[in-house]
């Protein structure tokens, strides 16, 4: 993003791109806070088809290849997974677990999954709670084999002893 002539915010990027698409008439993006009302409103009204040239989409190609190369789970936190029945904090695993791998932090993102810091999991929102109805992974658009997935990170952060690395993919 750093080498982009015109600088934009990572959202900017997102909702210029799906703008940019034709086939695309309304576009539903996950917002927390009033800022971020503001600003995907502003976003949307200067955007358009055509509004990124070939540069920009050579960019953003690249910044997707970029991240995709480092985040072992293609989670988006969209939370369609949720609510899960068993109360698993899918999402927030995901994250922590992907965190953890992108900045090689296992120390801290077993903390945060062990529960023991302020941004922590309680012990029913752990992976290890999963019962594998198998809806989570039916409702991901990204098609994430999300029991697997959890059983795996369970394996990696849910005890003192887990080895410092964690696994690259559930098949592992």
């Amino acid at each position: 993003w750093e080498s982009a002539p015109q600088k934009r915010t990572p959202a900017e990027w997102g909702l210029l791109w799906v703008w940019n698409q034709p086939e695309i008439s309304l576009a539903l993006s996950g917002m927390s806070a009033m800022a971020q009302v503001v600003e995907n409103l502003a976003i949307a009204g200067r955007s358009r088809v055509g509004l990124l040239d070939a540069a920009d989409l050579a960019l953003i190609t690249k910044a997707r290849e970029a991240y995709q190369g480092i985040a072992p789970v293609p989670c988006t936190s969209c939370r369609y997974c949720l609510p899960c029945p068993s109360g698993v904090q899918i999402p927030m695993v995901l994250n922590i677990y992907n965190d953890a791998v992108m900045y090689d932090d296992y120390r801290m993102a077993r903390v945060r999954y062990q529960g023991r810091g302020p941004f922590g999991l309680t012990t029913v929102q752990r992976g290890d709670d999963c019962t594998e109805c198998g809806q989570c992974t039916e409702a991901c658009p990204q098609s994430i084999p999300v029991a697997e997935w959890l059983k795996k990170i369970h394996a990696a952060l849910g005890c003192e002893q887990s080895q410092d690395r964690g696994v690259a993919s559930p098949d592992s």
